[in-house]
């Protein structure tokens, strides 16, 4: 190999080693169900790790590009850059790789922020008494000390309204 290529597959790999998947590795999960709304939710609704993906992405996408249109040194004229074919294949390859793995992760980031934004936000309106929330936080979820709603169930056949009062025979009168 030539020392340009091996400039280009070193940066390429110590590129690969620290970029990428930061939506993956430095942001929590969707969020846990909340058992009690009672307390702030933690995970993580900040977009700054997913931003950082795409943006990686959109380095990887441009480096591909520029490696499949650089000037192979079979066709270069004497002290122009050039990249051997072998060099050029294996960066392009390399370069399309972390494109989607940023890719991917950036997509995970995103909608990972985007669930935790929603249920910091109702388990928020939940604190402050906004019973909806709550319900729409942690379905079946009733407030301490209140007796749990009674939810009609397909399958289930309604309970038989009750009989109407029945009146007393008429009682005999005694004959005279």
């Amino acid at each position: 190999m030539s020392k340009p290529s091996l400039r280009l597959a070193g940066a390429l790999t110590l590129l690969a080693f620290t970029s990428g998947g930061c939506s993956w590795i430095f942001m929590s999960k969707a969020p846990e169900p909340v058992a009690a709304p009672n307390y702030p939710v933690e995970c993580t609704s900040s977009r700054a790790a997913p931003v950082l993906d795409a943006i990686c992405a959109g380095y990887f996408v441009a480096n591909g590009i520029f490696l499949a249109a650089a000037e192979s040194c079979d066709s270069a004229s004497f002290g122009e850059t050039c990249y051997d074919s072998s060099a050029k294949t294996a960066g392009i390859a390399l370069s399309a790789g972390l494109a989607a793995v940023c890719a991917f992760s950036s997509a995970s980031g995103f909608k990972t922020a985007t669930s935790c934004g929603k249920v910091k936000s109702l388990n928020a309106l939940c604190i402050t008494g906004d019973l909806a929330a709550c319900q729409a936080l942690r379905p079946g979820w009733v407030p301490p000390g209140a007796a749990p709603a009674q939810r009609p169930d397909a399958w289930s056949v309604p309970p038989a309204p009750p009989a109407p009062p029945v009146a007393p025979p008429p009682q005999e009168q005694p004959q005279r």
